[in-house]
């Protein structure tokens, strides 16, 4: 039976669309959900001034918390409105890995996620962050289809 699910959300409309289903999984399912997002902290270092303006970083990774708090508090919005228990999570790292890594620690039935967030073109250069979850993950992974701009 699933009765925990977790939302892989990163602020894009895909990641709304999925949030949605598994909301709606979870109300059916008498379940809760845990909204995750991740910050990717890495890809940063390679940013022009990143290291060597003073204040660059602390905005970026405030700013980029500021999303993350948007993006799950969109989830746990819309869960109130159907009466199903949401956590947030906000964590940093290489998005596919902590996915996975929260998804196993948390003992999660069922993994949501977009299957084309904000990296469309990304994906055939470097191979998307859903593609490794599916590829990786024990436990179920749900896509939900995203717009195509191609």
């Amino acid at each position: 039976m699933i009765k925990k699910i977790m939302i892989a959300t990163d602020g894009s409309d895909t990641s709304k669309k999925a949030a949605m289903i598994g909301i709606d999984i979870a109300h059916r399912a008498n379940g809760s959900i845990t909204a995750v997002y991740v910050m990717e902290i890495l890809r940063l270092a390679h940013l022009p001034g990143y290291a060597t303006m003073p204040g660059l970083k602390e905005k970026i990774l405030e700013l980029m918390q500021e999303e993350g708090q948007q993006a799950t508090q969109f989830v746990e919005d819309q869960a109130q409105m159907m009466d199903v228990s949401c956590d947030k999570i906000v964590a940093q790292g290489s998005p596919s890995e902590e996915i996975l890594k929260i998804s196993q620690s948390q003992g999660m039935d069922l993994l949501i996620m977009g299957s084309l967030g904000r990296t469309g073109m990304e994906k055939f250069l470097l191979g998307s962050v859903a593609e490794k979850v599916v590829l990786q993950s024990p436990i179920p992974v749900l896509l939900v289809k995203g717009e195509s701009t191609i």
